[in-house]
């Protein structure tokens, strides 16, 4: 099996759009943001397409994307956290590819969001409610499709650098195990 994309999954706050850049430069391949190419797609702001739209929206503009991105060669994709809930992203996901998800405990996922300059009040899913509570609640329901993965990385304890380094290292000893040059 010839691996074509690299796709990160994983809660929102656990490193894929950090790690998608150096990913994909040092397997000089291409990186590509889901949330970012939704945006340019819609012309807006995944808030805005939350608020004005909803969640069913926002999912079916993911899927377009995803779609679309599931035929690129030579690609590392960072997705949104719940791109993975949707069965037929995840078959796309699985074709010719390597899923690996990023995990981080809630503490550190706030803690992220803010160290980003972001606020937990942008992120639509947060909303409303205590974010810490509503970080364990998601994850919890998420956290068996996440396993599901080709690989599972706690960031938490892990610098940018060294979480790349570790999916470098597993990625090529799946390629070379499967025959296929990395």
């Amino acid at each position: 099996m010839t691996i074509e994309r690299i796709w990160l999954t994983g809660f929102m706050g656990t490193g894929k759009s950090r790690i998608a850049r150096p990913l994909a430069a040092a397997l000089d391949w291409t990186a590509l943001d889901i949330d970012t190419m939704i945006e340019r797609e819609a012309g807006d702001s995944i808030a805005h397409i939350f608020k004005t739209g909803g969640e069913g929206a926002f999912r079916a503009l993911e899927a377009q994307v995803v779609e679309t991105v599931s035929r690129m060669p030579q690609v590392v994709i960072a997705t949104g956290g719940g791109t993975v809930l949707s069965p037929a992203n995840r078959d796309l996901m699985r074709k010719d590819s390597y899923v690996i998800a990023l995990d981080a405990r809630p503490e550190t996922i706030l803690s992220r969001i803010k160290e980003s300059g972001g606020h937990v009040s942008e992120r639509p899913l947060l909303a409303g409610g205590d974010p810490h509570t509503r970080v364990v609640e998601l994850k919890q329901e998420r956290d068996a499709i996440y396993r599901d993965a080709d690989l599972f990385v706690e960031t938490d304890e892990l610098t940018p650098d060294e979480i790349t380094h570790k999916i470098l290292m597993a990625y090529r000893e799946r390629t070379t195990l499967a025959g296929t040059t990395p």
